[in-house]
């Protein structure tokens, strides 16, 4: 055996420092690169610009409305900053993105600048994971609130498809998300409180401009309460998402039976 050769390394070790060195951290790998025409720091340059590339080309397809609004610059310059801070862990690069809002909000000079941006950026994120989800045959029975006595509805308890996902800002981002989406711009107040309800439709991504009533009530919905856990403005919300068939189905608790009790008896 021949002990001047150094110990051979495996493949996740290699793996490890080859990762490291793209990200501009302390790594050996150039030196297990055979020599060339080009110098290995070269070669490792060259792959880590095309991969910062790669990335950034996935984040400007997931934050398209954060890219308009900041502009081609200053979103390759976060990305960047992104992609050199957040490892790509595993090949499926469908969930790489995560988190944008946090950098963002880090980014102390950008997030005074544009307050709102984070807020954009996870609305955003919650309509790539809902375009990532199967798609929901919302059809709400509305048959089922026929005939029911007036005393039976604190007793309701809505269903809500599992794939719902609901977005609270203190902005008017969603309308902000939805003029940069249909590339129709109007006059608008950014500080507005919005809420959003985001369901993966069969046709479109629903993205339902709403209150924060309205999450609450979905959010209610979620936990498997009734309606006589729903406040006022919660309620007043009910008849809209029942309209927009946001709810899948509805149940009539008994009386006597906790949510609990209900959920496992009856569901």
């Amino acid at each position: 055996m021949d002990k001047s050769q150094p110990p051979s390394r495996s493949l996740h070790d290699l793996q490890k420092a080859f990762s490291d060195a793209l990200h501009y951290q302390e790594s050996d790998v150039a030196n297990q690169i055979a020599r060339g025409q080009f110098p290995a720091d070269q070669l490792i340059q060259i792959y880590r610009n095309n991969f910062i590339i790669s990335l950034s080309e996935i984040l400007e397809a997931t934050y398209p409305a954060v890219k308009a609004v900041v502009g081609d610059e200053c979103f390759s310059q976060l990305a960047r900053q992104y992609v050199l801070s957040h490892p790509l862990e595993q090949g499926d690069v469908s969930h790489y993105g995560a988190g944008l809002d946090d950098a963002i909000t880090h980014t102390t000079e950008l997030h005074q600048a544009v307050p709102y941006l984070a807020d954009l950026a996870a609305l955003e994120w919650c309509v790539d994971r809902a375009n990532h989800q199967p798609a929901i045959h919302s059809s709400f029975p509305l048959h089922k609130l026929q005939g029911l006595a007036e005393s039976d509805f604190s007793s309701l308890q809505f269903e809500v498809p599992h794939l719902t996902l609901c977005f609270d800002s203190s902005y008017a981002v969603v309308t902000l998300w939805q003029m940069v989406t249909n590339n129709n711009f109007e006059e608008f107040d950014i500080n507005q409180p919005e809420s959003a309800i985001i369901q993966h439709r069969t046709k479109q991504i629903l993205v339902m401009n709403t209150n924060r009533a309205a999450t609450a009530l979905v959010n209610l919905s979620q936990q498997q309460k009734t309606l006589d856990n729903a406040d006022d403005t919660m309620l007043a919300m009910l008849s809209e998402l029942v309209q927009q068939h946001i709810f899948s189905d509805v149940h009539c608790q008994p009386k006597g039976i906790n949510d609990a009790e209900f959920h496992s008896r009856y569901r």
